[in-house]
């Protein structure tokens, strides 16, 4: 439709009741067919249809959200800085968040910000409309969780859990705990912990529960942290130095760097050296040399957060933390 200015505007609902001949009012109903059916007749109805077609009018989706304050849409934040969808457990939760938005017939928003941008400027993209509710993966104490825990956003925290907001994480004490036994149930007495500079606080729990636990059984333990893969040769050689026989690294993905660090320096694995890690995440192909580590089932983290948020949304009490059960599996590296 030209406009005065000889530009084509987008045709409203107004257009549409004037060519029809009716209210906008029952425009509207004829169109949201099912909230009308009843208030205006089959006629009006099919009549406005046509019309709308003609047209070429689409209902405007933002309008219909700022007033029904619903947007249909979940949205996913990553506040460790950084969100590589092709590490596993990035995969896993995307994924279950998929899956669960799909069941409940939301969409999916993966939020992703520059690491320059303050607590505040994040805090007003995050509530800016666009989302409905909001699961975050984000350190307990980033400035940021005490504005979204007073913010009416209904929020779920994942991995790590965040006070006062509901939480879903995967039992990472009992996990790194049985790792620690299983080592020491294979006769090693010295391992290395192979750490990180930005340690999420899960990690952290794993830590200190893999250490106190081989502790108790005999054990000692060094924390090292792990460098870039230029470095981890070095890294090898230097735990087998001190006399390390097992290293432990707080995730899959460097547990299977380290593994391929050994290979480069020619140290057998796991005659040389165990290596476990932590997830578990299935892999897109099939593992000729299986990792020993502990499974989580992040996706069924991700997809149970998202039904928190769904009784938050309907004012349901949630419990304050979720805490999922996670399984030891023996692989070829120990």
């Amino acid at each position: 439709m030209d406009s005065e200015h000889g530009h084509l505007r987008r045709p409203t609902l107004k257009d549409v009741a004037n060519r029809a001949g009716v209210s906008v009012m029952s425009a509207s109903l004829a169109i949201r067919s099912a909230e009308g059916a009843g208030r205006v007749s089959i006629q009006t109805r099919e009549r406005v249809l046509e019309v709308a077609r003609e047209l070429g009018y689409r209902p405007d989706a933002r309008a219909r959200a700022l007033r029904l304050r619903q947007t249909n849409v979940i949205g996913f934040y990553a506040g460790y800085g950084w969100m590589d969808v092709r590490l596993p457990f990035f995969t896993e939760t995307v994924a279950g968040l998929q899956q669960a938005c799909e069941k409940l017939k939301k969409n999916l928003l993966l939020h992703g910000v520059s690491r320059d941008s303050g607590s505040e400027a994040i805090y007003r993209e995050l509530i800016d409309g666009t989302v409905d509710g909001l699961v975050v993966a984000m350190p307990p104490d980033d400035p940021l969780i005490e504005m979204l825990a007073a913010d009416h956003l209904p929020v779920v925290a994942v991995a790590d859990a965040i006070s006062g907001i509901p939480s879903v994480v995967v039992d990472d004490i009992g996990g790194a705990s049985m790792l620690a036994d299983h080592i020491a149930g294979l006769g090693h007495r010295f391992a290395v912990f192979a750490t990180a500079l930005a340690l999420p606080f899960s990690a952290k729990r794993r830590q200190q529960s893999f250490i106190e636990t081989a502790v108790s059984n005999g054990m000692d333990v060094v924390v090292r942290p792990l460098g870039a893969d230029e470095d981890l040769p070095d890294f090898v050689l230097r735990a087998i130095k001190i006399g390390a026989t097992a290293i432990v690294a707080w995730n899959d993905t460097d547990a299977r760097r380290i593994i391929r660090a050994c290979r480069r320096v020619e140290i057998r694995v796991p005659q040389d050296l165990a290596v476990v890690g932590f997830d578990g995440c299935p892999l897109p192909y099939d593992d000729l040399f299986p990792l020993t580590t502990v499974r989580a089932p992040w996706a069924e983290v991700a997809h149970q957060s998202v039904m928190l948020l769904d009784r938050l949304s309907r004012k349901e009490p949630c419990p304050a933390v979720t805490t999922m059960s996670v399984e030891f599996v023996k692989g070829a590296t120990t």
